[in-house]
């Protein structure tokens, strides 16, 4: 059913006008730049909306789409939360305004980007994470001065935790085009690529959450793109060599050694207090109690800060305005009702694959494996920066059940 509501999108869509290519394309090359260019970005998206209103046809295709649907339902859910609890309505509004990205879904599918704008918006988001690998680097490298915070000194834009996640997305799609390109140059260029995102995003940055999504990328493209009989030696050759880099570099040795510590003293009674994974295990229980005192519809939109101050009152833990986990923050702001919408977000992705084709399929995999994890990780949709390349992309490549042919000839 989802699947054929989709290709009813697709048998509409229009030429796509000049205005409309502009949009999408600066929406996707902004995806991995510094914030302000994302809002801009958001701003063209909708500029480009309101002008193709009028028609019909941008209707139907919003109608026909169970992602821009799922969507919507989240923001609408989040706007009744806006309604009950005791968090002041100003207070809610603004915390809810933070959701309004989640209108990007319906805006790209409205718009209808053709498959010669979805290939360049992908290449142009590759290309947005290539110039912030490249800004990492020449910081990394000494000709332009470090960040001053020692944990985020070779950044490229946004922050080490969102750097992360776009190298080890860009590492994935260009392993996949170095495999899968017929011309040896072509193969070449990627293969450099991909070992230069690969060393930036396990030696230079210091974001444990990149770590995990680029082993999780790693498994799954062995999973999916190297023959049955190589994939054990291959999962084994792939470890060792993460292992290696991650050990040998002193940026992320110095991140494994104080995350074991920091591990190892929640064993304690004295827990470190300024650790990130002692305080984000605090979250993970305080969050847990918020739920279980409304687990059914939450406590309404933006009052995770107000119940979280509750449950450490008078104690030393770190208060918070989200628990670092889109799950936790969805549910303790709506219940188990949110959760399902969010839950079925994901699954209108999902559902959409088996209409994508070739390099879209993988792109499309690469980043709901990477939304699974970095939701459990970080609060994904409330966050600007990942929120907006997470939507953007994926409204992008769902957009059309066409998929786009991959050129094996480049």
């Amino acid at each position: 059913m989802l699947r054929n509501r989709q290709s009813i999108a697709a048998s509409v869509s229009p030429e796509t006008s000049i205005f409309t290519t502009f949009a999408i394309a600066f929406a996707a090359a902004t995806t991995a730049l510094p914030i302000a260019w994302g809002s801009a970005a958001l701003v063209f998206l909708l500029i480009a909306f309101l002008l193709s209103a009028f028609k019909k046809s941008t209707w139907q295709r919003i109608g026909a789409s169970s992602f821009a649907w799922a969507a919507m339902a989240l923001l609408a859910a989040l706007a009744i939360g806006m309604l009950y609890g005791s968090t002041p309505l100003s207070q809610a509004f603004e915390f809810w305004t933070k959701y309004l990205k989640l209108l990007v879904v319906p805006i790209i599918i409205a718009l209808a980007p053709n498959e010669k704008l979805k290939r360049l918006a992908i290449n142009l988001a590759l290309g947005a994470v290539t110039l912030s690998v490249l800004v990492s680097y020449i910081r990394y490298l000494g000709f332009l001065p470090p960040y001053s915070d020692p944990h985020q000194a070779y950044i490229g834009f946004q922050n080490r935790i969102t750097f992360g996640l776009y190298t080890s997305v860009a590492s994935y799609v260009f392993a996949y085009r170095a495999i899968k390109l017929k011309e040896p140059r072509w193969r070449i260029f990627y293969s450099i690529l991909f070992f230069i995102f690969a060393y930036n995003t396990l030696a230079i940055n210091n974001g444990r959450t990149g770590y995990v999504i680029f082993f999780a990328l790693t498994a799954l493209f062995i999973f999916r793109n190297i023959p049955a009989r190589l994939k054990l030696a291959s999962l084994g050759i792939a470890l060792i060599a993460i292992a290696a880099t991650l050990l040998t570099s002193p940026v992320s040795r110095d991140r494994l050694e104080r995350s074991v510590s920091n591990v190892e003293t929640l064993q304690t009674n004295k827990p470190v207090a300024d650790s990130s994974i002692v305080i984000r295990w605090q979250f993970f229980k305080n969050s847990l109690s918020i739920i279980e005192d409304a687990p059914l519809i939450g406590h309404g939109t933006g009052s995770f800060e107000n119940q979280y101050e509750k449950r450490i009152s008078g104690s030393a833990q770190v208060g918070s305005s989200n628990p670092h986990n889109d799950y936790l923050l969805i549910a303790s702001q709506l219940g188990f009702i949110g959760l399902t919408l969010e839950f079925l977000l994901i699954a209108s992705i999902a559902f959409s694959i088996g209409a994508i084709k070739n390099e879209d399929k993988e792109v499309i995999y690469a980043l709901i494996i990477s939304f699974i994890l970095y939701s459990g990780l970080n609060s994904t949709l409330l966050d600007a920066g990942e929120g907006r390349y997470f939507l953007i992309l994926f409204s992008i490549i769902i957009s059309s059940s066409k998929g786009v042919a991959f050129d094996a000839k480049r």
